[in-house]
């Protein structure tokens, strides 16, 4: 570990940078510098030395407008979901959570069908604590959830479990790379993935009520994330609105 450099940790990233883009090296950076700063803390002999990769500066990222899709091609990839599988995706949708807060769904901690009640938890705080926000269910999403948890093949804590196989038959999901891939191919739209539609979520809850309802959906501790989700989503590039407003005052109406 000590003769680790920091010329050789950006002929790395850079290698990364080249191969797979300025966000997947900067993933490696965080993730890397994450790793040597508690080998610091935790493993006896580990070298007390700042870490090389904390000297490399991220790689700047182009900023380009995140791909949300409409509601018509949300609806057909849903219309080819059965099971457990539109229950997910009707989870996604109705929570605004992220991917791995809906796998962590736990029927006994975080699921509250007599009052109509669930509960998303993250690691977003920054001191490695969790954070937990209650939120209530939509009419749909309850009787979506009251359905599979009688329907279930086996009874287990965990939300929503693997059916494919018999040797892990109700163990919770980790990852499902191909899943969304799959139902755009049948619904013949444009791909997009489970972080797509938690951002259809927030635009739909932004454009009707606005900045302080989409950061409650998203769990945004502050506002000036969720501005930056919704700039990105291209939400403030409309300006029609403005223009009925300027041109429907009374000194529109003048002019």
């Amino acid at each position: 570990l000590e003769a680790v450099t920091k010329p050789q940790v950006y002929v790395f990233l850079s290698i990364v940078l080249d191969e797979r883009g300025a966000k997947a090296a900067n993933k490696y950076r965080k993730n890397l510098l994450a790793a040597w700063n508690w080998g610091m803390e935790c493993i006896e002999g580990f070298p007390q030395v700042v870490a090389p990769f904390k000297g490399v500066k991220p790689f700047p990222v182009e900023q380009t407008d995140r791909y949300v899709p409409s509601e018509e091609d949300v609806v057909k990839v849903l219309q080819q979901a059965e099971g457990q599988d539109l229950v997910f995706l009707l989870t996604l949708y109705f929570t605004g959570g992220r991917r791995g807060e809906i796998f962590r769904l736990s029927w006994e901690r975080d699921v509250k069908l007599d009052i109509g009640k669930i509960r998303l938890s993250d690691n977003k705080a920054g001191n490695g604590q969790k954070r937990f926000r209650w939120l209530d269910m939509h009419p749909e999403l309850l009787k979506s959830l009251t359905w599979w948890r009688e329907a279930r093949p086996c009874v287990v804590d965990n939300v929503f479990m693997q059916t494919h196989c018999d040797g892990s038959l109700g163990e919770p999901y980790r990852q499902r790379n191909t899943f969304m891939k799959r139902l755009c191919e049948r619904a013949k739209v444009k791909p997009f993935g489970f972080h797509a539609l938690r951002h259809k979520s927030a635009a739909i809850t932004f454009v009707s009520s606005g900045l302080n309802a989409a950061q409650v959906l998203m769990g945004h501790y502050r506002a000036t994330t969720t501005d930056r989700y919704v700039r990105s989503a291209g939400l403030y590039t409309d300006h029609s609105a403005i223009m009925a407003a300027l041109g429907g005052s009374g000194i529109g109406q003048a002019v």
